[in-house]
């Protein structure tokens, strides 16, 4: 009986430990944070989709939706949807989908960040979305792309998603 005690016991310390050790909310949010400034300051992807008159990259296991158009491209990956606003009036110094986001008192941001480079402004933010998801936006000048993600996925998750507004070219 103390053996099959001794072993439950055993059993739940080593599961509080192993929840214990993952990484906080803060933590995923911060480092998906750096994960899209790298992006944003290495070089623009070169684009490899064209979509009315709109060039980007697209990512390894992207697919886009027939139903997207020159202002929205929809992405599929596995069960997720990730979607590419384009604004063509602005310019890749705007500011505006970052205005938009903090004005909206609706929106709980986790954790954001502005990035200036050579005539470009972008930035990425974590939104609280619901139990145990988070929306996350990119954005460089008139592109933004948002996605609902759990936390686990947050940083490669703003990672490509930076390559991708990144990337965005108009004719």
């Amino acid at each position: 009986m103390f053996r099959n005690w001794k072993f439950l016991f055993l059993i739940t310390l080593s599961l509080i430990l192993l929840v214990g050790c993952g990484k906080s909310l803060d933590d995923r949010a911060t480092n998906g944070i750096e994960a899209a400034r790298a992006a944003f300051l290495a070089n623009a992807k070169k684009p490899t989709e064209e979509t009315d008159e709109v060039r980007y990259y697209k990512p390894a296991g992207f697919a886009v939706t027939e139903d997207s158009d020159a202002q929205n491209i929809v992405f599929n990956k596995g069960n997720d949807t990730y979607i590419l606003f384009v604004n063509p009036n602005e310019e890749r110094d705007s500011q505006l989908f970052y205005d938009l986001l903090q004005a909206d008192q609706n929106k709980e941001i986790i954790e954001e960040s502005t990035f200036e480079e050579a005539g470009n402004f972008g930035f990425a933010a974590v939104l609280e979305s619901g139990k145990d998801e988070f929306e996350l936006i990119a954005s460089v000048g008139g592109a933004k792309m948002t996605t609902v993600s759990k936390k686990r996925d947050i940083e490669t998750d703003l990672e490509e998603m930076m390559e991708i507004v990144r990337s965005v070219e108009q004719e």
